[in-house]
């Protein structure tokens, strides 16, 4: 497996980021701890020529770039799909014909990680699911004739809160096996959306072992309060998890999806250096 980390346009020029890595070169500072891949968020507003110059430098550098597309209660949200004159499908085509560029730059397929459908709470879920389904089968078809080295995948969702007037498809186990079922496409499992989940609404944890059949790429972290926080609290049993996933075969990209935020206050680049060493570790003994 690849271990991988979430890093941001203009990350150079971000404080936060500046703030965690201080005078390090971050490629050179990635390859000493055994980063080998990095995933970037993509929203409406991105610069897809900073994207394109992000991509390059990544690839440059050896390491494998992932795309994860953010676009909720936004019209380019799959919940849209049919519904938002092509608005949807002009955003995702221009990130998987990104995702196609990165590919061809780093020598391998590149995975586009989407959230399914999420719309406000009055709007019928089996309409969202059916809607979730259309797209993630359009955008698995569009990949194939237009961007064939583009690997689009769906992510267990984060269930919302009861004071969120949000619903989203595919935060529970089955309906994101439908999605991935129906769609053909694979699954992102992310362990602290599921931590959380069950934490919170008792939802199960591990996933059934058809699901795990699914899985082709991870996100990986903690939680406190909440989740996305480096591996530095045990809270999420994330060996446990990962474990599952690999005795069905996995051998994607784990992305240790962390804002940088996040380690500065769970202990700044020490955070982030335990986080790796502990999934280098877990990888040499798996």
């Amino acid at each position: 497996m690849l271990i991988g980390v979430k890093l941001d346009i203009g990350f150079h020029e971000n404080d936060s980021y500046r703030r965690l890595f201080g005078h390090e070169n971050v490629f050179e500072l990635f390859t000493r701890m055994g980063i080998r891949a990095v995933e970037t968020a993509v929203g409406p507003e991105t610069d897809f020529a900073a994207l394109s110059e992000h991509t390059h430098l990544c690839a440059a550098a050896g390491y494998r770039v992932s795309f994860h597309p953010y676009t909720e209660l936004t019209p380019f949200n799959p919940a849209y799909f049919t519904r938002a004159n092509g608005r949807g499908r002009h955003f995702h085509t221009r990130v998987f014909l990104a995702a196609e560029e990165a590919a061809e730059r780093q020598g391998c397929p590149a995975i586009v990680n989407i959230h399914g459908a999420a719309a406000p709470l009055g709007e019928d879920r089996a309409v969202l699911l059916d809607e979730s389904i259309r797209f993630f089968t359009w955008a698995r078809e569009w990949c194939l004739e237009n961007a064939p080295r583009v690997t689009p995948v769906a992510e267990l969702q984060f269930q919302p809160f009861a004071d969120e007037a949000v619903q989203r498809i595919g935060d529970r186990y089955d309906e994101l096996m439908e999605i991935v079922t129906r769609a053909e496409v694979g699954a992102c499992l992310d362990f602290g959306h599921a931590f959380m989940n069950a934490e919170r609404f008792g939802r199960p944890l591990a996933p059934q072992a058809e699901f795990l059949e699914k899985i082709v790429h991870i996100h990986c972290h903690d939680a406190r309060d909440i989740d996305h926080y480096p591996l530095v609290f045990d809270r999420v049993p994330w060996r446990r998890l990962l474990s599952s996933v690999i005795e069905v075969g996995f051998d994607g990209t784990v992305i240790l999806e962390v804002p940088p935020e996040n380690f500065l206050k769970a202990g700044g680049l020490d955070a982030l250096a335990r986080s790796i060493e502990k999934l280098n570790a877990f990888a040499a003994g798996s």
